[in-house]
């Protein structure tokens, strides 16, 4: 006998996703209560005031967003007349759990953030409110203004239900360079236009493995990570509906993982699977030349390195064609498909995915990051504030017609699965325990078994 569901989930769901943690969330009210009802003895042509409408938004826990804190007491405190708005922070760790079990029990906020690794998963649950109609109404959406990437994550089956408040263009999207090292090895600074073949031979020229120092740290330990080499290479890890993993059946793929598996195997300019985990084992330590990072990653590495050695920054390198590859990576705002008050929820979704609030957190917050938008990413204080590299990654990555960059979500939306299944078995083959044509097999026919699975 079927279990009986409530809102998409069976009891069985609700289950699964409770959150036994503690400590979850902090909460603050940003105006006052509603006030009592009138005495008794009121006059009796006194009409009772009219009652706030009660609404929640759940901020993302990093100081990195300080800024929708502020920005939503500030939405609050200008709606004070109408609105009572609890703000909560959530940590980003467990909010996929928390929000589905939230939905399932009928307590959801009015406003919720998403990673992009669990958004398609509980838009498809029918937990956010359709957008399309809504933001074709308000002159102030601006939704050209958005990364196209950015608004293609937002979308379900071709239905918008999430506005990016960040995005980056994945994590091996910047390579820092130790230029010391570099000097020491008679080598010149590479550039934005080398290419892969270029990359590795300069690793592998730096390491000096008897005394811990490696030419670089670069592994994909995500299946997303390598989808940005894959790109470069002029594939994709998956076919265009999304339905079959092409990791171990394309000629390209299989290219790409040779490729990376001989940093360790051939040139020994990668740590191996023994001293991997060696603390200080870094580019900010000093001990790895061409640290691969994100474009989020650069400005606390300039920080923590300071004066310990001279560094620059560029971009990661092109496939062995030419070709620029980079993974989107973002998370978004939603309103709640139950809210009370779906007007203000979308207004308050703006407000909290504007460029005021972009610039705010980017220019005036200090420890924040430029959002989805590009008029916040190309501001010319935001750029004059960044290392150059930022500004060639919005140039050539995000602004790139030619360079495609959506997040690889399967169809059947099992992103936990295939992730865990990717990391699970994929570093047998780049470390080399694995003859390599056994471990590509190994780590397709996992991957497609998942896929193959109906949507979750």
């Amino acid at each position: 006998m079927t279990a009986q569901r409530k809102n998409g989930f069976s009891r069985r769901d609700i289950l699964r996703f409770a959150v036994t943690g503690s400590g979850l969330l902090i909460t603050a009210a940003c105006v006052p209560p509603p006030a009592g009802q009138p005495s008794a003895d009121a006059p009796a042509a006194s009409a009772p005031p009219a009652e706030k409408a009660q609404m929640s938004v759940a901020t993302h826990h990093s100081a990195v967003h300080d800024y929708q804190r502020e920005f939503a007491r500030r939405w609050a405190e200008a709606h004070a007349d109408t609105v009572d708005l609890q703000i909560e922070t959530v940590n980003y760790g467990e909010m996929s759990k928390l929000q589905l079990a939230r939905y399932a029990s009928g307590t959801l906020w009015d406003l919720i953030f998403s990673g992009i690794k669990w958004f398609p998963f509980s838009a498809s649950k029918g937990m956010f409110l359709p957008l399309d109609d809504r933001l074709s109404a308000r002159d102030d959406a601006n939704l050209d203004d958005f990364f196209t990437t950015a608004l293609e994550g937002g979308k379900l089956d071709g239905v918008l239900y999430g506005l990016a408040f960040i995005i980056h263009p994945g994590n091996p999207a910047v390579v820092g360079v130790n230029l010391d090292l570099l000097d020491a090895a008679g080598l010149e600074p590479p550039t934005d236009d080398w290419k892969v073949d270029e990359f590795a031979a300069m690793a592998s020229a730096l390491s000096d493995p008897d005394n811990n120092i490696f030419g670089t740290d670069y592994l994909p330990g995500s299946y997303y990570d390598f989808e940005s080499l894959a790109r470069a290479y002029g594939t994709d890890m998956m076919d265009p509906e999304r339905k079959e993993f092409r990791f171990g059946t394309d000629e390209k793929n299989i290219e790409a993982a040779r490729w990376l598996t001989s940093l360790r195997t051939e040139l020994g300019a990668a740590p191996s699977r023994s001293n991997a985990g060696i603390e200080g084992l870094d580019f900010v330590s000093g001990t790895v030349g061409l640290g691969v990072m994100g474009t989020y990653g650069v400005s606390g590495a300039i920080t923590q390195i300071g004066d310990g050695f001279r560094q620059d920054y560029v971009l990661f390198p092109l496939g062995p064609e030419g070709i620029r590859g980079y993974t989107a990576f973002h998370s978004n705002f939603s309103c709640a498909a139950d809210t009370k008050y779906p007007d203000l929820a979308v207004d308050l979704l703006l407000y909290l995915t504007s460029t005021e609030a972009g610039l705010w957190a980017s220019l005036e917050q200090g420890t924040g990051q430029p959002n989805g938008r590009k008029s916040v990413w190309s501001n010319p204080e935001v750029l004059a504030k960044s290392h150059p590299v930022i500004e060639r990654a919005l140039n050539k990555l995000f602004l790139a017609e030619d360079v495609q960059g959506p997040f690889p979500m399967p169809y059947n939306l099992r992103f936990d699965e295939l992730q865990d299944n990717w990391a699970n078995t994929s570093p047998d083959i780049f470390f080399g325990d694995l003859e390599f044509a056994e471990g590509i097999q190994i780590v397709q026919d996992s991957c497609q078994e998942i896929m193959d699975q109906p949507r979750a």
